[in-house]
């Protein structure tokens, strides 16, 4: 069944995309038109390559992580490098527009070379505009990346565990930005392998298919009522796995732009968890998504976050997580060149099961500043710290990461 649906999925890509290839002009992003000089045909770090402008760009850092397995103690420190090449194609025909895009983050731990790795991304996206009310998006990626040794409760390997994600999805709109009632589509559906530790990872292989839909209301001309669905269903691969099953989310909320200074939508519902197999534990709770970003000056912006939410096991005896985040970000500009980024966040991930006792507290904060050097280089630095508190005190920890930057276009 799940073939048929990536099959269905992918031939919905091609389809929808081909009219996109004909006849294309090149489209620059609307950041970069904004900060071209008037006459300029081409925005600057942008290459004309037929009918795509091509934006390059590559960035490293050196850094240093003082606590590379998350572990309570000894702890493995390193220093590490990191290299991250990018590329990024965008065309446009009419009011439809597509893009592909690539990058590679190649690190160096030179403490622990087994824990160097490199990950890479490919992506192909396009928007397709119907109508002044009718619009499609249409994404595919391609990514192989490692989950840190400690970052999951898997058995703790000589090397990274490494994956493969291969996907896509779409969201289809219909209704104009005014109109009294809208509607948006969504699915998508990817495909987890891991590579390498098969002995521990094989059990984490996995099919997700996730659909939804929302539906706005205006109520006032900044407001909107909202209603979402959200159906995942999770497929094991590993022959006798118990752990397949769906997960239904119902949310109600609102959506607003009270001032121009303040936006956000706040959604609270319910969500339930249910396996195919008999012995694991469900789920059925409250849930949120909440996400508020106040302006109080053009240049200083302060975002709040919170959602509840369930998140797969790693395969530690837990049937399943639920997680409370709550998070805020300060965002400001001291100057057209200089800015900031202060974070902090908490989270709580109650571990589900038969059996199984375990809550965890993970504080995050953080710090980042960044300056635009010249127009094509910029440069950064960013401190952060986590501070993990579980009920069980094998698995609390601390970690500081501190890291310089510097980015380069053209």
């Amino acid at each position: 069944m799940r073939q048929r649906v990536y099959a269905g999925l992918a031939a919905a890509v091609l389809f929808t995309a081909l009219p996109v290839f004909a006849q294309t002009q090149p489209v620059q992003p609307a950041a970069v038109q904004a900060e071209a000089p008037s006459g300029m045909t081409t925005p600057a770090g942008g290459i004309p390559v037929g009918p795509l402008v091509v934006y390059p760009a590559v960035e490293f850092a050196q850094g240093h992580d003082d606590n590379l397995f998350l572990s309570p103690g000894p702890r493995q420190s390193s220093s590490f490098t990191k290299v991250s090449p990018h590329v990024r194609a965008e065309g446009r025909t009419g009011a439809n527009r597509f893009g592909f895009g690539m990058r590679m983050d190649d690190a160096r731990y030179h403490a622990s070379p087994a824990d160097s790795y490199t990950h890479y991304a490919i992506t192909a996206d396009t928007d397709l505009v119907f109508s002044g009310r009718s619009a499609l998006r249409l994404a595919a990626l391609h990514r192989r990346a490692t989950e840190g040794r400690g970052t999951t409760d898997r058995t703790v390997s000589t090397e990274p565990d490494a994956f493969e994600n291969t996907g896509i999805e779409g969201r289809y709109r219909y209704g104009a930005p005014g109109a009294k009632g809208r509607i948006e589509v969504e699915g998508s559906a990817f495909a987890q392998r891991y590579t390498n530790n098969r002995a521990f990872t094989s059990g984490a292989d996995r099919d997700t298919l996730r659909l939804g839909g929302t539906f706005f209301w205006r109520v006032m001309p900044r407001t909107d009522l909202v209603f979402q669905a959200q159906r995942n269903e999770f497929d094991y691969k590993l022959a006798g796995s118990t752990l397949d099953s769906t997960e239904r989310r119902l949310l109600l909320g609102v959506k607003w732009e009270a001032t121009a200074a303040t936006t956000g939508t706040a959604k609270f519902g319910r969500m339930r968890k249910d396996f195919e197999a008999g012995g694991r534990s469900s789920v059925s709770d409250s849930s949120w998504d909440v996400g508020v970003r106040w302006s109080p000056l053009t240049y200083s912006v302060f975002d709040f976050t919170s959602s509840k939410q369930t998140n797969e096991s790693t395969l530690a005896g837990a049937d399943t997580v639920v997680s409370k985040i709550y998070g805020v970000t300060w965002s400001h500009a001291w100057s057209s060149r200089l800015r900031t980024h202060a974070l902090a966040s908490l989270r709580n991930d109650d571990f589900v099961g038969t059996g199984v006792n375990r809550n965890d507290d993970t504080a995050s904060f953080g710090l980042k500043v960044g300056y635009d050097f010249r127009r094509w280089l910029r440069l950064g630095a960013e401190v952060t710290h986590h501070d993990r508190e579980s009920n069980g005190p094998a698995l609390n920890y601390r970690r500081n990461l501190l890291l310089f930057t510097m980015g380069a276009t053209l």
